[in-house]
């Protein structure tokens, strides 16, 4: 037999099939190859490594929005500002432009339909920034739309810690009731989910000037620098209140374990 050698990543071996002193007996020739015949040739032995168990990160952000927030991404590295804040160990930014909140079919122009999709490939948020609105204000124009679109969302979203920012669109006298009519929904909606708040985009393009580009809709490379630096905030109140209401969950469950303990047993005189 010969040296084992390697190729391909796996471990060789190669066995000599050649017979000495058989001269003159072929019977035995052939009984030798019939019985050798399974080993000529080449034996792999394949050597697998073990792979290292892949961890889950124990806390994750979602940034959930339309065209702001990926010109936010775009202009101000929003992914690179949150992920250099570690205030949480994963970060998913994902902003698209003409994206609703719901009530369509479409995945990518749907966020609660991209939320779901981002849960079934494997991402499992534990607080999330919504930003979507802008475009929902321009398709729908009643309040009971508005409070069925948001519900969609947050009902997918479920109980976890969430930031929503409000809507400032300011093209047309349109648009500026309609901004006013979903905010205000926002606020009694978002009142049924006890993890989730609003925060009020609009009084900070109001108190910033510049932010705002000459559309009305979109902002300025600046106004991008301040929604991203908006979000990096707003993941520090959120990671806060995840690891607060973490610890709720903790001081809950002992105290419940403690107070369903039962007596021992005591004996009579």
């Amino acid at each position: 037999m010969t040296s084992s050698g390697r190729r391909d990543g796996a471990i060789v071996g190669t066995i000599d099939c050649t017979f000495a002193g058989t001269a003159g007996r072929p019977g035995r020739v052939v009984g030798l190859l019939l019985a050798l015949v399974v080993l000529c040739g080449h034996v792999t032995v394949h050597s697998a490594a073990a792979k290292p168990p892949v961890s889950t990160p124990t806390s994750t952000l979602v940034v959930l929005g339309d065209s702001l927030t990926w010109g936010a991404n775009y202009f101000a590295k929003t992914q690179s500002q949150l992920v250099a804040s570690g205030t949480f160990e994963s970060v998913v930014v994902d902003g698209w432009w003409s994206r609703r909140i719901g009530g369509i079919i479409s995945t990518t122009y749907s966020g609660a339909n991209t939320y779901k999709k981002l849960v079934k490939d494997g991402v499992r948020p534990t607080a999330v920034i919504v930003a979507l609105g802008s475009n929902d204000v321009y398709f729908l124009k009643r309040r009971r739309e508005y409070a069925l679109v948001i519900r969609e969302l947050m009902d997918a979203i479920g109980n976890i810690p969430v930031v929503w920012l409000n809507v400032h669109r300011v093209e047309s006298t349109v648009t500026i009731a309609r901004s006013a009519l979903f905010n205000d929904t926002l606020v009694k909606v978002l009142a049924e989910y006890p993890a989730a708040s609003v925060h009020d985009w609009v009084e900070v393009v109001r108190t910033t000037p510049g932010v705002m580009a000459y559309d009305k809709i979109h902002l300025s490379p600046f106004g991008y620098k301040v929604r991203s630096n908006t979000y990096v905030a707003l993941a520090g109140t959120l990671a806060q209140r995840a690891s607060d209401a973490t610890s709720t969950t903790s001081t809950s469950t002992t105290t419940t374990s403690t107070t369903t303990t039962v007596a021992p047993t005591t004996t009579g005189p």
